[in-house]
């Protein structure tokens, strides 16, 4: 009976060793450290080549149970007994009973493999005899005084914020000085009488001009021609006209509605207005009067973003302003707007928190003005945004704040940026290997091949993310199309893709695999030939369940005419 080895689509058997093919001891030794195997818990038998004298590599066989992703680049090894073990995704032919494999196969571990074929393994690997232990010498160390620490070298830099509460008590005590109250009284009981006889000798009239505002014109009346006989008898006449004119005008000015005079003060001298301008709520209404009635009296001991205003303001209930209530509002948005404009952010932010009421507004503001700390905090503390706090954070360079921020929301990629900032790879790499985690979870394995070649500079199990999502059909062909694109080397990608054809296709994904190498075809190198020997080889096998397939032939025949038309001839006869 001959017994032999062929390729099978699938894995029938539990996984159990891997083959390291190498020549060199040195190099089996480096490739279990680095796949994280303890010498003490492996065994490693060499296995020679077909060619006389020469060595084909070593089967490590473990303690414990294998999955692929433990032996990375390695061939793994199904387990058909306790002492036969064959290549993965292969089956023997012809199939043994379980008292045939035991009777054959109950002495030593044997290997079957089609490069090497069946090998009984006698001899293990004796470490003790390759690795020497150094000699140990007596020595006796003087430590020194630990000097001053001199860095040769800036790895980060960061700014180390104070809390936000902190932060908002600073910008109340601190940022804007204290104001005088405005002198204005109001009329007296005379003075409403005087005004009301000026104003029958005189009448107001206001024209707004292009360029210039709003100007005011005052005219003398009918009375006052009448008067003009008695002033010129006594030879005063434009003296006391002019100083009439003037009286009458300082009294129509103190007698101007309050909102008036709010609107005009915003008007010629925004900093003096806000010390008297009133918080506006959602509701349509101000507070900050009595009586219901609106007085326009000083508000603010400062122009901070979070000191309470003077006054009785919330005893003083609230005053529905109507129509008023928008006009004060867009007032104050132009006010802000004008601020912005001057660079005086924090002015702006004061307009947006405390009279329009908008926290949110008044922190971006202030990140516009790259006051990022205090922005942060409004985010925190008013806004309950920390998408935005942590972002603030992250441009002031306060990256430890950013960071806890992060983690609150999630962001680990963010997180290991922030790290590889820090120079604190370790930490980067725990939040990006999360990111390849949940990428996996997804199947989504280019992402996840992304994380680990660009982020972890890890190639390798970059590599290995794009052949996990070939053999799980997850974006198959995109992954081993990137799979082969990440070969430079000519030799080493030939390699690839015949272990890949060799092993991980089947009739499920032939069709895509034709697909990808029709693209290394197109590069026209040293491995066309072979990779249309593959081509056919494939097209054959699909045409009893696809025989529209013969067409792919033409890619890879493009200046022969003549398969361009046994293909037309097949595709018709199969069509009748």
């Amino acid at each position: 009976m001959e017994l032999r080895i062929k390729p099978f689509h699938k894995n029938t058997y539990p996984f159990g060793g891997f083959l390291i093919k190498n020549p060199l001891v040195s190099v089996w030794l480096k490739e279990v450290q680095s796949l994280n195997f303890s010498l003490q818990n492996v065994q490693i038998f060499p296995i020679s080549d077909i060619t006389p004298n020469s060595i084909w590599g070593c089967f490590v066989l473990t303690t414990n149970k294998l999955t692929l992703n433990q032996v990375g680049k390695n061939e793994i090894c199904q387990q058909m007994a306790p002492n036969l073990f064959i290549a993965e995704k292969s089956i023997l032919q012809p199939e043994l009973s379980p008292n045939e494999i035991e009777k054959l196969f109950s002495k030593n571990i044997h290997v079957f493999h089609p490069d090497f074929g069946l090998i009984e393994l006698t001899e293990e690997l004796n470490l003790e005899k390759l690795i020497a232990e150094p000699a140990l010498k007596s020595f006796y160390i003087t430590k020194p005084n630990p000097p001053v620490f001199i860095p040769k070298q800036i790895n980060s830099f960061q700014i180390k914020p104070v809390p936000p509460e902190e932060v908002l008590k600073n910008m109340e005590e601190k940022i804007f000085p204290k104001q005088e109250k405005m002198k204005d009284e109001p009329l007296s009981a005379f003075e409403h009488l005087k005004l009301g006889f000026y104003k029958t000798l005189f009448s107001k009239s206001s024209e707004k001009r292009e360029g210039t505002g709003e100007s005011v014109n005052i005219k003398k009346s009918d009375w006052w021609t009448k008067l003009e006989s008695l002033f010129k008898g006594v030879g005063k006449e434009g003296g006391i006209s002019d100083k009439m004119q003037q009286d009458f005008e300082d009294l129509e000015k103190r007698n101007q509605k309050q909102m008036d005079k709010l609107m005009d003060l915003f008007k010629n001298n925004p900093d003096e207005a806000l010390k008297y301008a009133i918080p506006l709520d959602d509701n349509g209404s101000v507070r900050g009067g009595t009586n219901s009635q609106f007085e326009l009296s000083k508000r603010w001991s400062s122009f901070s973003l979070f000191g309470d205003s003077l006054g009785n303001r919330s005893s003083s209930g609230g005053i529905d302003l109507g129509d008023h209530y928008f006009i004060l509002q867009k007032q104050y948005s132009e006010t802000a707007e004008e601020f912005i404009k001057q660079k005086q952010f924090h002015k702006a932010a004061f307009v947006y928190m405390k009279l329009l009421k908008n926290p949110y507004q008044a922190a971006e503001t202030l990140a516009t003005g790259e006051y990022y700390q205090e922005a942060a905090g409004i985010f925190l503390k008013h806004s309950n945004n920390k998408k935005r706090a942590a972002e603030c954070y992250e441009k002031g360079n306060m990256t430890g704040e950013a960071i806890e921020l992060y983690k609150d929301l999630g962001e680990k990629e963010k997180i290991g940026d922030l790290y590889v900032k820090l120079k604190k790879r370790f930490e980067a790499n725990t939040y990006y290997n999360m990111v390849v985690d949940d990428y996996k979870a997804k199947s989504q394995y280019i992402k996840a091949s992304l994380i680990c070649k660009n982020k972890m500079n890890n190639e390798r199990d970059g590599q290995s993310m794009l052949l996990q999502g070939w053999r799980v059909n997850a974006d198959a062909f995109n992954c081993l199309n990137n799979y082969f694109a990440n070969i430079s080397d000519i030799k080493e990608l030939k390699t690839e893709i015949d272990s890949v054809y060799n092993y991980d296709v089947s009739s499920q994904n032939r069709e895509s695999f034709l697909r990808v190498i029709k693209h290394e075809f197109d590069k026209k190198n040293e491995l066309s030939d072979s990779i249309k020997e593959m081509a056919y080889e494939i097209v054959a096998a699909q045409i009893p369940t696809n025989p529209g397939i013969v067409s792919e032939l033409k890619g890879f025949n493009p200046n022969d005419k003549q398969i361009v038309k046994d293909t037309i001839r097949f595709n018709l006869k199969n069509k009748r």
